[in-house]
């Protein structure tokens, strides 16, 4: 059942690409269109004040937006958070109302009820968190076909370690049907072109706008584009931090170019407010992703590297001081050719992080 499963949201994660690479019209849903709508599961976890949350009963008649995650992720999770609350904020008082945002930890034993709070409350106090059992989140995740989330060990602390689980977040329509998910790389305006329409739109009318658009979206992914990189030289372009919702860890974005004629590697980072730096691959395809790190990273010769949200990505573990938007970070790197550089990084909220990193309008491109 799981290996169908698995198959079934690789097919989306495939299709999600494609469709990444379409240009879109305002008119269009910037969420991947799910092959068969998920009718909304029926389960009752605990919420973040101790109390049971049905999830069913407790988000009638508004739309939905589940996550599986956890409040150790550096990445992924607060992305998804940052960017839900932002559109949110900006939203009309009557519309946000009939949004749940509902996140479902994956990491019962480190997430306590008072952390999710804490962690949640850092983005918007409307958020949900629940948790539960080991074996009810398991049950849970096959409701949404997504493969159980799994551990991954840094080293022999066993309190030391990550979760892959699912980037996806999935959109309950106010007929109770998911017709759309929103991966890992979904953008803030199109996550503000698509829950007015979900807020506002009947089940039949969400049908039909999306089979409308299928044919289109088809075409239009078979589109390539063609880039051209002319530089001088390996330097760093860019760099910047996300402001981390605990002192666990941080995760920083660079932009390496490389002018010259050979590769170079990426073999060390470190920064001056961490016990620690490494470089981290996020990992796997559409229905689960998780992060591991590499100890080296190529630079090839005469191209763009970027360590960016949905891909490579430095992180900075055991942080000695609390930093908050405003604030900068010196990131040191170590390249097996041209020796170290160092950088200074200012330190922004996961909301802005596309405006600082000029990241594309259009999610994946």
């Amino acid at each position: 059942m799981l290996s169908m499963i698995a198959k079934r949201w690789s097919l989306v994660a495939a299709l999600l690409l494609a469709a990444c690479a379409a240009e879109r019209s305002a008119g269009t849903y910037r969420g991947v269109a799910l092959p068969t709508p998920l009718a909304k599961p029926a389960f009752t976890l605990t919420d973040f004040t101790g109390q049971p949350y049905d999830f069913a009963a407790q988000t009638r008649d508004k739309v939905a937006l589940v996550f599986f995650g956890y409040t150790h992720c550096p990445d992924i999770c607060p992305l998804h958070m940052a960017n839900i609350a932002a559109v949110l904020k900006r939203m009309p008082a009557g519309d946000k109302a009939r949004v749940a945002t509902v996140f479902v930890t994956t990491d019962p034993e480190r997430d306590t009820p008072q952390r999710l709070r804490e962690w949640l409350g850092n983005f918007d106090p409307s958020f949900v968190g629940l948790t539960g059992s080991l074996e009810q989140l398991a049950q849970i995740q096959q409701m949404f076909g997504l493969p159980n989330a799994t551990r991954e060990y840094l080293n022999a602390d066993s309190a030391n370690y990550f979760v892959g689980h699912g980037a996806q977040v999935f959109a309950f329509a106010r007929d109770g049907n998911a017709y759309t998910i929103y991966p890992f790389g979904i953008r803030q305006e199109d996550w503000a072109n698509d829950l007015p329409r979900l807020v506002n739109a009947s089940g039949e009318e969400i049908r039909r706008d999306l089979a409308a658009q299928a044919k289109a979206e088809a075409l239009a992914a078979t589109e390539g584009k063609a880039s051209s990189i002319n530089m001088d030289g390996l330097v760093v372009t860019q760099a910047v931090v996300a402001e981390p919702a605990s002192l666990d860890e941080a995760a920083a974005y660079i932009t390496i170019r490389n002018g010259l004629a050979q590769e170079d590697t990426l073999v060390a980072v470190a920064a001056d407010i961490a016990v620690r730096g490494e470089v981290h691959e996020t990992m796997g395809e559409g229905e689960l992703r998780h992060m591991m790190a590499t100890p080296t990273l190529v630079i090839p010769a005469r191209a763009e590297t970027k360590l960016a949200p949905n891909g490579n990505h430095i992180m900075l573990l055991q942080l000695k001081k609390k930093i908050t938007a405003g604030d900068s970070v010196t990131l040191y790197l170590s390249f097996a050719r041209v020796g170290a550089v160092e950088v200074r990084a200012p330190v922004v909220p996961y909301a802005e992080l596309e405006k600082f990193l000029g990241l594309p309008g259009k999610p994946g491109k």
